[in-house]
């Protein structure tokens, strides 16, 4: 375990491990991007710090994640110096299951091998979106979905219309693996996406990247009025899944009706 070192310059504290000055400046620059953006659409009431750390100093300063997962809570976003291992397991997951023509377009945009890491450091933005309602709807089935679903709306909005350029290495993940066959993911039901949080992640990420692809639906037919929306129905009272699923639908009626269907996507 090391001492973190500090950089200053951004509006929020930034910490990180001795040998990631680089990759902390990096995100550290997007997240400051990232909030002027989103407090545009919808307002920001805080900026949270920024840790970036290597897995030894991981276990210290994270909220039980597995490494390489950038994560928020209490009062910091927290990233890894590299993708970590979990990401290489979701792609040895799904690697057999993928046709060949999906995974050269992986290999295109993320290098053969696989190098993830330009898809994770844009999470960072994900992560920010949550800042922006808070721990809403704790415990609601709706709730979790309906969390990610928003943030995700508010990372391809940005990516979309700040850093379109990274916008290959934003979609191609989650469309080459939300397609794999559905045997591979146990846990498939909408209301028990927090069932997906035990084991390894693998079958979370599934449906995080499910969420991602319906996210740019939102964002293609109804831009910042979908960021607005969603943020302010988890501000306010919690609802129950048909009342949010009615919203959505002023939005995007075929996007409530994938919801809808989800288990049987």
């Amino acid at each position: 375990m090391s001492e973190l070192a500090m950089m200053g310059g951004f509006g929020f504290e930034v910490s990180f491990s001795p040998d990631g000055e680089t990759q902390a400046e990096a995100l550290a620059g997007r997240m400051r991007q990232a909030a002027a953006w989103i407090d545009q659409q919808v307002g920001l009431p805080w900026a949270p710090s920024l840790f970036v750390v290597g897995p030894e100093d991981w276990p210290r300063v994270s909220m039980g994640v597995p490494y390489g997962i950038p994560h928020v809570g209490d009062d910091r976003i927290v990233a890894g110096l590299d993708g970590g291992p979990l990401w290489e397991a979701l792609l040895s997951r799904c690697a057999p299951h993928v046709p060949a023509g999906a995974w050269e377009r992986l290999t295109d945009v993320y290098g053969d091998p696989p190098d993830l890491r330009p898809f994770v450091d844009l999470l960072v933005v994900h992560e920010l979106g949550h800042v922006t309602h808070g721990e809403s709807w704790a415990g609601e089935p709706a709730g979790l979905w309906l969390d990610e679903l928003a943030s995700n709306v508010i990372l391809h909005g940005y990516v979309e219309q700040v850093e379109p350029w990274w916008m290959p290495s934003l979609e191609t993940l989650f469309d080459v693996v939300r397609d794999t066959p559905r045997r591979l993911w146990p846990v498939r039901d909408l209301d028990r996406m927090a069932d997906t949080l035990d084991g390894d992640w693998t079958n979370y990420l599934w449906f995080e990247f499910g969420l991602q692809q319906l996210a740019r639906r939102l964002w293609h037919s109804a831009g910042s009025k979908a960021v607005q929306g969603l943020v302010e129905l988890l501000r306010g009272p919690v609802r129950c899944q048909e009342e949010v699923l009615g919203t959505i639908a002023t939005y995007d009626a075929d996007v409530a009706l994938a919801l809808r269907r989800w288990a049987r996507a």
